[in-house]
């Protein structure tokens, strides 16, 4: 991992995990000027990042841009509502909840089958994620002066890149453009994997279900932060290859 900036197409200015110190001179003053990135990006709740990712998944807790700047509590506020209630959103969700969490023997989740099941399931799934990026995205970040984003790397080899993603998991910015551990966020899905509890079926309440429900955030959270990673990778590619097609069909 890079404990250079410059080494980063989209790190803050402080070295990324694992690497340099906080107490680093060089490192104490993130410069936050904004970047040109086919558009202006500075690291705020409405610009850096690229809105969504794969068309539909929301992205607004991700920033493209190569300059850390700090996020007030109003702007950590903006961007996990813009997160909870992007439209495209919360219709991948639908999907979701109507696809992947159905079961032939226990319908939607566990709830049942029919409308019923499916309205029951899909308010979990939402209620589980407000939860979680409350406490997680907004509350305890502007309790703790954390940065709620994921900064991608940009540079560097896959398996380097994929490991940085990972690690930001973990490891997060403070305010001040430092890593730390990433407090806020793991304890929102400790929380929320808790909370479920209230109102999930019989079958999938108690100590292991919950264990589990929290791993598999904490796995979800990786894979989002790897497909944030390698998304403008894979526009381009896709670009360049639908715009061959259209050439060679003229």
């Amino acid at each position: 991992m890079p404990d250079d900036p410059g080494q980063a197409q989209a790190s803050p200015q402080p070295s990324t995990p694992g690497t340099g110190s906080a107490d680093d001179p060089d490192q104490k003053k993130p410069q936050q000027k904004s970047q040109q990135q086919g558009g202006k990006y500075s690291p705020s709740a409405n610009t850096g990042s690229p809105g969504h990712i794969f068309w539909v998944v929301p992205a607004f807790k991700v920033n493209y841009g190569k300059n850390f700047k700090p996020l007030s509590p109003h702007e950590k506020f903006q961007e996990w509502a813009e997160s909870v209630y992007d439209p495209l959103g919360l219709v991948a969700g639908g999907v979701e909840a109507a696809t992947l969490e159905y079961s032939s023997t226990d319908g939607f989740c566990g709830y049942g089958h029919g409308w019923t099941g499916y309205g029951k399931c899909y308010g979990s799934m939402q209620l589980d994620a407000t939860d979680s990026s409350f406490i997680g995205d907004y509350a305890l970040t502007v309790l703790l002066h954390q940065d709620p984003r994921y900064f991608r790397l940009g540079k560097g080899s896959i398996g380097k890149r994929a490991l940085y993603s990972v690690s930001r998991v973990f490891i997060t910015y403070n305010d001040s453009g430092h890593n730390t551990f990433y407090t806020s966020g793991l304890t929102g899905t400790v929380v929320a994997g808790i909370v479920s509890n209230l109102y999930y079926p019989q079958h999938d309440r108690g100590v292991s279900p919950t264990i589990s429900r929290i791993g598999l955030d904490l796995g979800n959270t990786a894979l989002y932060d790897g497909a944030a990673e390698f998304w403008p990778d894979i526009h381009h590619e896709l670009h360049e290859v639908f715009s061959r097609q259209s050439r060679a069909n003229h």
